[in-house]
């Protein structure tokens, strides 16, 4: 009995493996014989306007990839300049179950002028991509469907990324007047240098919504002062209140709730050819306005009298450790292309430092 026991239990483990064999076989993935996604047309071009920009620009449908068997597929619809390959492709929608994606004009605008940014493109009109990919998993090919191109004409406008508020005693705990920390890969990353003018001992926290649900991360029951690394709580936590310098440089992990800190300064100032490039810095002061865009902004601001030529940098606490040179920023300025920023004119100036920017701005104006 044994004998015959045994042989039976190799007979059913054999038509059980031949079973799951004959199984794997019949849902084996080829790309050769998969249907890709059908993308649907966009007008020939389209101009964004400023004054449209919470309109929509336009909607993008697509079909369901047939795999030849019934798979969980994410179907990205990706944008790009005409004639990249794809290169620096820019997601704007990822799903399962979605088969169509609609875009505000302010998206697409944004989403647009990074990618000229990127490829070192003048604001004009631009050809652009639109392409579905479609995938099962990393060792599996992607499937592509239709490329569809329009042109399309951007308006002049900063690029927006995802941001994460900073809301505190510094800014009465105000929402829409937060400084912030940008996701510039649209990741789980956020960065930014901000500025507390003296009161980041008074508590602050990160809050993704204004009201205050669970997009919100505060202090663990015990932090050190001045720690370089925390992982904060979500949701619960306490307001952070061990920091106590003017300036810092935040990365936060909003998926982790890491925060790392960096570049702690109390003081930043305007040093060059009018203070012999020693001590006696102009120092800048904290200011905020509200700009074309109706966008509230923080900058630090200097005024000072500067002679024809004069050689100028900012700089942290009259060091040179983390000071600011023409190439870490943008804006309407002159550069001396020996890593100082200059004056042509003799005069009195404004100069203005954007700070809280992924790319950060500076503005300097000759007064009258």
């Amino acid at each position: 009995m044994k004998f015959i026991k045994s042989i039976s239990t190799s007979i059913f483990t054999l038509l059980l493996c031949t079973a799951c064999e004959s199984d794997l076989e019949q849902v084996t993935y080829s790309s050769e014989n998969a249907i890709p996604s059908t993308l649907s047309s966009l007008n020939d071009s389209y101009i964004l306007e400023s004054k449209n920009a919470s309109q929509e620009a336009f909607t993008l449908t697509w079909s369901y990839p047939d795999l030849g068997y019934q798979a969980s597929v994410i179907n990205a619809l990706e944008m790009d300049v005409k004639d990249k390959n794809f290169a620096n492709k820019v997601i704007l929608a990822s799903s399962k179950t979605d088969l169509s994606h609609t875009i505000t004009v302010s998206d697409l605008n944004s989403k647009i002028m990074t990618l000229l940014k990127v490829y070192e493109m003048e604001t004009a009109p631009i050809g652009i991509e639109f392409r579905i990919s479609s995938s099962i998993s990393a060792a599996a090919d992607t499937l592509y469907s239709n490329i569809v191109s329009t042109t399309i004409t951007p308006y002049e406008g900063e690029p927006e990324y995802p941001a994460i508020t900073l809301r505190g005693s510094y800014n009465g705990w105000d929402f829409t007047k937060s400084q912030k920390v940008y996701s510039v890969n649209s990741d789980n990353i956020y960065t930014a240098m901000v500025y507390f003018d003296g009161k980041a001992a008074d508590g602050w926290k990160f809050c993704g919504t204004e009201d205050w649900g669970t997009d919100n991360w505060g202090a663990p029951e015990s932090m050190t002062p001045e720690q370089s690394l925390v992982t904060l709580v979500s949701g619960n936590g306490g307001d952070i209140k061990a920091y106590s310098k003017n300036s810092y440089y935040l990365e936060f992990n909003n998926t982790t709730g890491e925060l790392k800190v960096s570049k702690p300064h109390n003081s930043w100032g305007i040093v060059g050819d009018h203070n012999s490039w020693g001590s006696g810095d102009t120092m800048m002061t904290l200011e905020t306005e509200t700009d074309e865009n109706n966008k509230f902004q923080y900058y630090l601001k200097a005024t000072l009298d500067m002679s024809a030529g004069n050689k100028w940098k900012i700089r942290p606490e009259e060091k040179w450790e983390d000071d600011i040179a023409p190439g870490a920023v943008e804006g309407e300025f002159e550069d001396a292309g020996d890593g100082n920023f200059k004056v042509s004119e003799a005069g009195n100036y404004t100069i203005k430092w954007y700070f809280n920017k992924v790319t950060p701005k500076i503005i300097v104006v000759k007064n009258k």
